[in-house]
């Protein structure tokens, strides 16, 4: 199945995009800022309502509050035909890759999983993790444009377009 990596700057509009796409839809969210629960991140906003019970097997739509990755990799890894989204992606590639993370991605396509794994910047993408994914789902960040460009040059002309555009604008690209 797919893997998603959504990259923005805080308040661009990635929680929004994710809502829409998990909605009405089998989920486990790694939901370590408490935003996808019975309160909103945000005024004028409607609680997800996730269920806390992530560890349940029949849990439809559920979401994982503690700070343990590996515990939550553990719990995804049970999970099948579901989207996982990994709010805070930073925190499940500090350092080398833990090879549990690597075991989930790998087994995506046998478990009928959908991932989505949120940065806040370009640049704190591992690009190892990069290349393996499907989709990139960009808002404008805070990278400065040169790094962007050494770095995944491939998004350079987005990232600078985006730049300019009202917040909350996003392009999706196609990687492989």
């Amino acid at each position: 199945m797919n893997t998603y990596i959504i990259i923005g700057a805080p308040g661009q509009g990635k929680s929004p995009w994710i809502r829409r796409f998990i909605q009405d839809k089998r989920c486990l969210v790694f939901d370590i800022q408490n935003e996808y629960g019975q309160r909103t991140k945000y005024a004028g906003q409607q609680p997800v309502g996730l269920s806390d019970n992530c560890r349940s097997s029949g849990a439809f739509r559920s979401r994982y509050t503690g700070g343990d990755v590996m515990e939550f990799i553990s719990i995804a890894s049970k999970k099948r035909d579901t989207i996982v989204v990994f709010e805070e992606a930073t925190a499940f590639f500090e350092g080398k890759t833990h090879k549990d993370v690597r075991r989930f991605l790998i087994n995506r396509f046998h478990s009928g999983n959908v991932s989505l794994f949120v940065f806040h910047s370009i640049n704190s993408v591992p690009p190892r993790f990069m290349e393996t994914c499907n989709y990139v789902v960009l808002f404008k960040t805070l990278d400065e444009y040169d790094t962007v460009y050494r770095k995944y040059s491939r998004l350079a002309q987005a990232f600078d377009h985006l730049q300019d555009a009202p917040d909350g604008e996003f392009l999706i690209f196609k990687m492989i």
